[in-house]
């Protein structure tokens, strides 16, 4: 980072917490003291930058370093449940003193964290303002309260409140929540919460006033999207410790679910011994534990914090410390989308007025998604607080510009080179677009593909007939309603993927090209308002594994859906008999199973080509009506009984959803047709069995999934239910002749096959169907590129034999 290393004094009566506070700071020299007359003497010998101390005594402890390290930043670190405590740190502000509090509580990383920022904030730019002209606002505990800005920086501010408000409600570390600032009535800052470090009266021109210094985060981070996925293979365990390590991430280690005292690991390794995976390393301080106890492990890395608890093995005196490596992680996100570096001939410049200093500036892009950027500024003379609010434009690589907004959502220091930097302090700045038009989310998703593999290119732009030869070359069969050769689908067809995939808001196709022309293509299709379904995937025959073509096409398919800011559910769909995707992605499936998060089905694909007339009926079957919106409750409660949550997130199977009507209006946009009718026959008291029949323009896939129908039956053993199904089968055959479909396909659990086969469907094989969560995401494109890494080295699979997905 660019704040030079420097020495930090830390002062406190436990040895263990003295411990903690020093392992917080790795980058800085520590000295660690037991009392306050101690640390006077180390003070007089070296003036420390950084001096960290309990609130006992707290005023004659400034005095001190007022005279032995005036330049030094103080810091009390006290609880907010100790009145004593907090009175003499009133007191203290109240007589003057300048100094920063902290929250006992806080955890090793974010009390590193905080204390590097109060560093950095020590060196970083401030500006004095009107306070005329910066009007605030923001709650204490659920009350309102209006101020004004004297002093605003990258981490904090000076408030100035009326005299009369009693300076006792504002005790140092109390939190301000939704603080807004104005200038000239335009928000340039809000930022969720912001703490108290010092309250003083003073009196100026105006009268009496309570002046407030304040301090905030350096990001916004908000809460995971959705409950942690949690590893549990012991060789992807292993595997992820390991690559933590090789990128220096910070291990912390903590008695169970007891935050008070965290220590760093240092020098750690993983080994295995006798089959045993074993993490080993240094302590840096004494953790309080026998063998056999259970301790927390936890680190970041990659935009992801991972915890899991593990047994201690070895906690000798001299801090050497074993734990057996943790039987499982939790993996929780902390961004929404991926982003990439653009390359010297995609260069994106954003330019905006300064929030404060109303200065124009212009910044090369760091890195960007559709979602934000980071760009680069110097925070020893620019002030870009996270929560900053700007109006901007962002320059393309074509010359031309959009208008949007700009939320600086976070900002941290750049490493440095270690040469003189004339007193500079590089930062990055986190900010998430709002209000950039279709056209420039368009060219950086453009970019974004070129970044991932220059090899593939957005397939809409390529001649159908192309893409159809590549799949008949790559023997791309399982499509009996358009088989090769039937030119009579074909302009069907085409028109369909032009609608579909030349928006990139209901699907993408990527073409993979090498000097032999196409080598590869798959597709994505949002079959449902939430879910992408990755689809048609097909490769040229005689293509080797090595080249990673079909790698490259899947896992990029899959990150265009995670850039889909409302896209939440990824699916996969092969064949059961197809071995290569069957082995490969039935294991990754298996891999990360997580309830709630993922969802794995079969299903028997059933067909019944419609050339013939109806039959006449012959047994008299249940009467099926059209389902209404208690059907619907009914649906729903039905399959979250079964423990099939994914399955009702992710094919839009809620009660206010299952008819699809948002998803129809969606469609329908694009002159695209897409629906879902429900036929229900009734029981006594309940449906007997009820079956969701999918309507859409016909080749938005291949397999027709989206012009299929599904059977829910709560209780097979029903006397009536056989005759409830048959009835349901017949009417939606009739459906589908109604429609114009070439045929009347169902998609079935294996117990129902053989009813449809007595109704004359054919069993056209087993289908295997993987839906998960878009937090799993990276874990899936990691665990991925693995696979294809280790078979890297193997023969090409026979491609011209087997189908791809779907």
């Amino acid at each position: 980072m660019s704040v030079p290393i420097r020495d930090v004094l830390v002062v406190h009566p436990n040895a263990g917490r003295r411990a903690a506070l020093a392992s917080a700071l790795p980058s800085y020299r520590v000295v660690a003291v037991e009392s306050k007359k101690e640390a006077a003497f180390r003070m007089a010998d070296a003036a420390p930058a950084l001096i960290i101390a309990p609130p006992d005594d707290a005023r004659l402890f400034l005095q001190q370093v007022a005279h032995a390290a005036p330049d030094a930043l103080r810091v009390f670190i006290c609880s907010k449940s100790d009145p004593a405590g907090l009175a003499e740190l009133i007191q203290s502000a109240a007589e003057g003193h300048v100094f920063s509090v902290l929250d006992e509580a806080l955890s090793g990383p974010e009390l590193g964290r905080t204390l590097s920022h109060l560093l950095q904030h020590k060196g970083s730019a401030s500006t004095t303002v009107v306070p005329a002209s910066y009007a605030v606002q923001f709650t204490l505990n659920e009350q309102g309260y209006a101020a004004r800005c004297s002093e605003i920086g990258n981490f904090g501010a000076t408030l100035l409140l009326p005299g009369e408000i009693p300076i006792a409600d504002f005790l140092p570390g109390s939190t301000l929540e939704t603080l807004r600032i104005e200038h000239e009535g335009r928000l340039i800052f809000k930022m969720p919460w912001a703490h108290v470090q010092r309250a003083l009266r003073v009196h100026d021109e105006q009268g009496d006033h309570l002046r407030l210094g304040i301090s905030w985060a350096t990001a916004m981070h908000p809460p995971p999207p959705a409950p942690g996925v949690t590893m549990e293979a012991q060789t992807e365990v292993v595997a992820t410790l390991r690559k933590a390590l090789r990128r220096g991430a910070v291990l912390w280690l903590q008695r169970v679910n007891d935050p008070s005292v965290q220590l760093r690991l240092e020098d750690a390794d993983v080994e295995m011994m006798e089959g045993v995976a074993v993490l080993r390393g240094l302590s840096s301080g004494m953790l309080e534990g026998l063998a056999g106890d259970e301790v927390d492990v936890f680190f970041e890395m990659g935009g992801q914090s991972y915890s899991g608890v593990c047994n201690l093995l070895v906690n000798d005196p001299d801090g050497k410390m074993a734990v057996q490596v943790p039987r499982s992680l939790v993996i929780r996100n902390w961004r929404s989308l991926p982003r990439f570096k653009p390359g010297p001939d995609s260069r994106f410049l954003i330019s905006f007025q300064a929030p404060i200093s109303g200065h124009h500036t212009t910044r090369a892009a760091l890195d960007l998604s559709v979602g934000g950027l980071s760009f680069p500024f110097d925070a020893s003379s620019e002030i870009m607080p996270a929560g900053s609010r700007l109006d901007a434009s962002l320059l393309l690589p074509d010359g031309t510009s959009a208008s949007c907004q700009l939320e600086v959502r976070s900002i941290h220091a750049l490493p440095s080179d270690g040469g003189p930097d004339g007193g500079l302090r590089p930062f990055r700045a986190g900010a998430r677009f709002s209000g950039l038009s279709q056209r420039a989310r368009d060219i950086i998703l453009h970019a974004f593909m070129t970044s991932r593999c220059r090899a593939i290119s957005d397939g809409s732009v390529v001649p159908f007939q192309d893409v159809w030869q590549l799949m008949e070359e790559a023997r791309y069969r399982f499509h009996p309603d358009y088989p090769f050769g039937d030119e009579s689908v074909m302009d069907t067809l085409q028109d369909t993927h032009r609608r579909v995939y030349s928006t990139g808001d209901l699907g993408r196709s990527l073409v993979y090209t090498g000097e032999k022309g196409l080598l590869g293509q798959i597709a994505a299709l949002r079959i449902h308002s939430r879910t992408w379904l990755i689809q048609h995937l097909a490769v040229r025959p005689g293509v080797r594994r090595n080249e990673q073509v079909s790698y490259e096409l899947t896992n990029l398919s899959v990150e265009l859906g995670e850039v889909q800011h409302d896209v939440e559910f990824i699916r996969y769909s092969w064949r059961k008999d197809n071995r290569w995707p069957s082995r490969r992605i039935g294991w990754l499936a298996r891999a990360l199973e997580t309830p709630g998060l993922s969802f794995l089905r079969h299903f028997c694909y059933m067909r019944l080509p419609l050339t013939s007339e109806p039959p006449t009926r012959g047994v008299e079957l249940p009467r099926v009506r059209d389902g209404v919106r208690t059907d619907y409750v009914w649906i729903e409660l039905h399959l979250r009984d079964r423990g099939e949550l994914v399955r009702v997130l992710s094919e839009d199977l809620l009660t206010d959803e299952v008819d699809l009507s948002a998803l129809s209006e969606r469609y329908q946009s694009y002159g695209l047709h897409r629906r879902r009718r429900v036929f229900v026959v009734d029981g006594e008291y309940s449906p007997l069995a009820v079956a969701l029949c999918e309507e859409s323009t016909p080749g938005l896939n291949l397999l027709e999934k989206t012009n299929a129908f599904w059977l829910l039956i709560p209780n097979r053993s029903h006397p009536k239910a056989h005759a409830a199904t048959q009835a349901l089968i017949q009417r939606c055959v009739e459906h589908a002749r109604e429609r114009g479909r070439p045929s009347a396909i169902a998609l079935v659990e294996e117990e129902d096959a053989a009813a449809l086969e007595e109704a004359g469907f054919q069993n056209l094989g087993r289908f295997s169907e993987w839906i998960f969560h878009r937090s799993m995401v990276r874990r899936v494109c990691e665990l991925w590129r693995s696979v294809f890494e280790r078979l890297g080295g193997a023969p090409a699979p026979d491609w011209s034999t087997e189908e791809g997905l779907d």
